[in-house]
């Protein structure tokens, strides 16, 4: 059967192993909905991946999920208690392989890799719900939106500062405490008083906060790059800390003024409540999944020894794999070789099969005719994040070493954003991404910055180069080439 696909979500250096397993708790998800013989994809190829979907692979789910966080607050409910209790089970099990596992034998490793892998899939069955609900159609930022224009008309002017005020969340994120950490380095620095001491307990608290998907996390070098743009008065670093710590009391006085004005209904109150939380938990989430990676390197590490691998290529096992890769320790380099050139994780429900060689070869081929593109398009639409015009030219940031050739005012074009590339962010005159709902890094890192914001474009990298002049209307979700 011949499917068509869309491209959700593009990255580099990312391989199977964990990506694919966010895919596979998706479809979790989505059968605890009950949609169960969904059709969605990770497709990698030469150390790059794509998270793929067939038309209404995610937005089949998504609207269950919309239902029912509008019918009532049990599900919300459920995704928050799930995240406060099983995140700290998820990162106790992922401990556990970490530090030095040379002693181990194979069957305990294992035992100790299903038990991680159990309550990774625990826990992101209910968290992975706002990606379900966002990622093919921003389902719940639309219904948002939606409830926003009826109660002020359509073009108000009102309404994109109404749906940031709104959707934002005020609680505090494990990357909004590593800022206001690194403005107290910052502090100490202009007095003379940064020692590597410090940064070095800046960077065992919050190193993997940087990580991605494979890493690596921050090092000493990423720290003080990112001390670099930060103000040079002591007594500016200081206003920076208060602005922030105010920040979440100021949200909430202007979240409550709104709701008064647009005199929200219980329904309407619940759904906004839902987007709110659910943004924060996806991010917040996030990072701690980012903690567990981390420390599960040290047995990425094991199983590459035992089976005669490079990191890279134990990268590209996939789940049930693990167990011969443990118990047998026959894992063959040449189709883990294979895999990295180029595969398919297929998943229907929740049963998948990895192709790569000659079994991927027509899959791909009905993937790249879906996913072409018109070069000559003169006009890209996605969501909108954060509103604002914006003339500038562009610039391609995926990763931190290209960060320095953004200049202040440019337009920071990418396929997703993350920690790696704030800096870039903060220069930016305007942020474009491929991917991405409203709970994305991007959408609430250009909230917090006020910067136009265009997300889930899922063709922007592929039409805009470096240099290109565009404007942008990011209240419009509207790009066009000068």
């Amino acid at each position: 059967m011949a499917y068509k696909w869309l491209e959700l979500a593009h990255d580099k250096n990312a391989y199977l192993y964990p990506t694919a397993l966010y895919w596979w708790c998706a479809q979790y998800a989505a059968k605890k909905v009950g949609v169960k013989n969904n059709v969605i994809g990770c497709w990698y190829k030469e150390h790059e991946y794509s998270y793929i979907t067939t038309q209404g692979g995610l937005v089949t789910p998504g609207k269950k999920i919309l239902n029912r966080l509008e019918k009532d607050e049990a599900l919300l409910k459920k995704i928050e208690a799930t995240n406060i209790k099983e995140i700290p089970i998820m990162l106790k099990a992922a401990e556990k392989l970490s530090g030095d596992l040379s002693s181990l034998c194979g069957g305990e490793l294992y035992n100790r890799w299903q038990d991680w892998l159990n309550k990774f899939i625990s826990l992101m069955t209910y968290s992975t719900m706002a990606t379900v609900a966002e990622m093919e159609e921003s389902l719940l930022s639309n219904r948002v939106e939606q409830i926003i224009k009826q109660k002020l008309g359509k073009n108000n002017e009102k309404l994109g500062e109404y749906f940031r005020v709104l959707s934002s969340s005020p609680r505090e994120t494990v990357a909004f405490r590593e800022e206001l950490a690194l403005l107290d380095l910052r502090g100490k620095q202009l007095n003379k008083d940064l020692t590597d001491r410090k940064i070095a307990d800046h960077l065992k608290q919050y190193a993997w906060v940087g990580y991605g998907y494979n890493g690596p996390a921050w090092q000493k070098a990423d720290i003080e790059n990112r001390l670099n743009p930060l103000p040079k008065q002591k007594i500016k670093v200081g206003e920076l800390i208060k602005e922030k710590m105010k920040s979440a009391g100021i949200l909430r006085n202007n979240q409550r003024k709104i709701e008064q004005e647009l005199k929200l209904n219980a329904k309407e109150n619940r759904i906004i409540n839902a987007l709110r939380t659910l943004g924060f938990w996806k991010f917040e989430r996030k990072f701690l999944n980012q903690k567990a990676h981390l420390m599960m390197e040290d047995f990425v590490r094991e199983v590459a020894k035992r089976n005669h691998l490079s990191k890279i290529q134990a990268f590209m096992i996939a789940p049930n794999e693990m167990k011969d890769a443990l118990l047998k320790e026959n894992i063959d380099p040449d189709l883990m070789n294979e895999r990295i050139k180029e595969s398919v994780v297929f998943f229907k429900g929740t049963k998948y099969r990895v192709l790569s060689g000659k079994s991927v070869i027509k899959l791909s081929q009905e993937i790249k005719k879906s996913l072409y593109v018109n070069p000559n398009l003169k006009m890209i639409e996605g969501n909108t994040a954060f509103p604002g015009k914006v003339r500038g030219i562009v610039r391609r940031v995926d990763e931190a070493e290209e960060m320095k050739k953004m200049k202040k005012g440019d337009i920071l074009v990418s396929t997703s954003t993350n920690p790696q590339i704030i800096s870039a962010m903060q220069k930016a005159g305007a942020i474009i991404t491929d991917s991405g709902g409203i709970t994305c890094h991007a959408a609430i890192v250009s909230r917090e910055l006020e910067v136009p914001c265009v997300i889930g474009t899922k063709i922007a990298t592929k039409l805009l180069k470096d240099g290109d002049m565009i404007e942008v209307d990011a209240g419009n979700g509207i790009i066009k080439k000068v």
